[in-house]
């Protein structure tokens, strides 16, 4: 069934079951349920072996490159920093987002990581935001540790999570960044709140992108920026054997 088929929930609850515990998790078979903004519980089944939440089919090209996400998936299980780092969404999203990128433009990170490490790289002005004190540690002892590589005097990481987050983001200069990329953790920094929070910190004709779009937990912020110019892209992402969806928003 498709997105449209579906009413988001009336919050950021939705829980998630397998019904056959080691099948389903073979096979990405999952059950997701919620409550909507009238009291009826909706529920979704998805195989994200196969496709997103949405139902769509992963790309040609992200198929094709199983192999490297097999194996950037092995090298996460000892290593959390990627040999080469690149953002942890949906391959033909990174693809798509290297076109953007260029440096001296100013970046914002809801979710630091690998992606993080990328856009220094690239030679970008990055603020993020990261609600785990142990991963920032590990993020910024990378950045230190290769100076020529990455210039941590365009690198503003703050650690932080919630409200807290959501505040702090408000304090930011309007129109002031040219990508806005959404990847935090719900758990901790809800995706749709921070959305709500980064619009206005977009320039005009500025990009945010929303991984992870097609999860229903997520839909209530991808509805704030319907009617913009829309990109998505399904498939799979670096260190990761499931099937999901980045979304890019023109503003």
């Amino acid at each position: 069934m498709k997105r449209q088929d579906f009413k988001a929930p009336n919050s950021n609850t939705v829980t998630s079951r397998y019904e056959k515990p080691v099948i389903d998790r073979l096979l990405g078979r999952t059950t997701l349920k919620w409550v909507c903004d009238d009291g009826h519980t909706e529920e979704l089944k998805a195989s994200l072996r196969f496709t997103d939440y949405e139902g769509n089919f992963p790309s040609l090209y992200s198929v094709a490159r199983l192999p490297y996400v097999m194996r950037t998936y092995m090298q996460a299980r000892t290593c959390p920093i990627m040999k080469y780092p690149v953002p942890f969404i949906v391959l033909d999203a990174i693809k798509y987002l290297d076109g953007l990128v260029r440096p001296g433009i100013r970046v914002l990170e809801l979710g630091g990581g690998n992606s993080s490490l990328w856009f220094l790289e690239k030679g970008v002005k990055l603020v993020t935001y990261e609600h785990n004190v142990e991963w920032a540690q590990i993020i910024l002892k990378e950045v230190h540790s290769n100076p020529e590589k990455y210039n941590e005097n365009r690198f503003n990481l703050n650690v932080m999570q919630g409200a807290d987050t959501i505040t702090d983001l408000k304090r930011l200069e309007n129109e002031y960044f040219d990508i806005v990329l959404v990847d935090s953790m719900n758990d901790f920094t809800r995706r749709n709140d921070c959305i709500r929070a980064a619009l206005k910190k977009l320039k005009p004709g500025g990009w945010l992108i929303l991984d992870n779009s097609d999860n229903p937990v997520n839909w209530n912020g991808a509805e704030l920026l319907e009617g913009k110019e829309m990109h998505k892209f399904t498939g799979f992402s670096p260190m990761a054997l499931f099937v999901c969806q980045t979304t890019f928003w023109k503003i």
